[in-house]
């Protein structure tokens, strides 16, 4: 296999811990994959496991290490206590040593709804008032501390030869959260209006710059009533070009789109410097959500800083075709022609229903110039898929 090129899985700690390191090995080079992409840090959710049998709680979003606590203010992380005991992200960097794997982490930053609960002041807050506890806001300079000392922490602890960042923008309004109930249909510009916030931090930040934010303010919340008025009406094909109609038409609504995306170039570039006095390389998703590659600004990134800023952007691969697929690296080429990038692929059954899919869309990947393929992921699995894996790393051998 092409030594310049990455093939791996993303990989949860608690997997690691329950099938053995040399298991998780053995299960790598089986599917032709040179890399382990270790999870150092996680949301809360519900995993179902196939191989070992569990439809797994995980009750908190937490670190698989024991942080420095003398780096933390406000915002502390919560510890899996017999992870980071166990010792196994460092005992698994030894594990790929031993086996000629590269250990690369991936890291989800704000996605924390443990803080977020904890501190709803540090959150997400939408034009109605509401806080999205899952979203801790890096607009807030508790937070913004918070994510540059766990990042540090993280790289510190367990040193891996590269970083991949996640969730560490602005998530947006649609999260599916425990039995989150909507009768109405969201259309894709009411989402991104309820996704904006409207926080202390973010807009004090926003009159910093001369941005009327009290005019922002009645013209969102003017536009999100006429949409949840208007209903079904609007759900036409003409809505899914109704973003760029409102930023061409509200030149104030673009300027606080952009603060916006200031804040997390800036937290971003804040990041890169971390990870370079390290020697590590900062790899990041240009979002957390598996929309459109050229949707990005929903969670306040934007494609061309944030190529500026990555050694590798990492889109999520995941369109219902090659043409999709293909179309993700166009995307980011108009913008960033020179970006180094990499592609992420989630093996979910509503995504991919073959082998042959899978490889179509991971060689057009490769064609388009991706040097890294990782693939979700390797506790979630049964062996059909993990199967399905190998046979795409053999169409892209060289």
């Amino acid at each position: 296999m092409n030594s310049l090129r990455q093939t791996g899985m993303f990989i949860y700690p608690w997997d690691i811990a329950e099938g053995g390191i040399e298991a998780v090995m053995q299960t790598l080079q089986a599917a032709k994959c040179n890399t382990a992409v270790v999870n150092s840090s996680y949301h809360q959710g519900r995993f179902f496991h196939p191989r070992s049998k569990t439809f797994r709680r995980l009750p908190f979003s937490g670190v698989s290490f024991t942080p420095e606590w003398s780096k933390y203010n406000r915002l502390r992380p919560t510890v899996h206590e017999q992870i980071a005991q166990a010792g196994i992200l460092a005992k698994t960097k030894e594990g790929c040593e031993q086996a000629g794997i590269g250990f690369h982490t991936w890291w989800v930053g704000l996605h924390n709804s443990t803080l977020g609960l904890a501190h709803p002041d540090l959150c997400v807050q939408n034009i109605w008032g509401d806080t999205y506890t899952y979203a801790l806001c890096p607009s807030q300079p508790e937070v913004q501390h918070y994510a540059k000392a766990l990042f540090t922490d993280t790289l510190e602890q367990v040193k891996p030869e590269r970083i991949l960042i996640e969730a560490t923008a602005f998530l947006p309004m649609k999260h599916g959260e425990h039995h989150e109930v909507c009768l109405l249909p969201l259309g894709e510009s009411l989402q991104w209006l309820l996704s904006l916030c409207f926080c202390g931090a973010c807009t004090e930040r926003a009159e910093s710059k001369q941005i009327d934010v009290g005019a922002v303010r009645l013209l969102v919340s003017r536009l999100v009533s006429q949409m949840v008025e208007a209903d079904s009406i609007s759900q036409v094909s003409a809505e899914a070009r109704e973003i760029a109609f409102l930023l061409v038409e509200y030149p104030e609504l673009y300027h606080y789109q952009q603060s916006c995306l200031e804040v997390v170039d800036m937290l971003w570039r804040s990041l890169k410097e971390i990870a370079q006095s390290k020697g590590i390389a900062l790899d990041g998703f240009p979002s957390s959500t598996p929309f459109f590659v050229n949707q990005s600004y929903l969670e306040g990134v934007s494609l061309r800083k944030a190529a500026a800023t990555l050694d590798r952007l990492v889109p999520l691969a995941y369109g219902g075709s090659v043409d999709e697929v293909a179309y993700t690296f166009h995307a980011i080429k108009l913008v960033a022609p020179e970006a180094t990038l990499g592609a992420a692929f989630s093996l979910h059954h509503s995504q991919i229903q073959s082998a042959v899919e899978l490889a179509a869309r991971v060689k057009t990947a490769v064609d388009a110039g991706a040097q890294s393929i990782t693939y979700y992921n390797l506790g979630l699995l049964n062996n059909r898929r993990l199967d399905w894996i190998r046979q795409a790393n053999l169409t892209i051998e060289e």
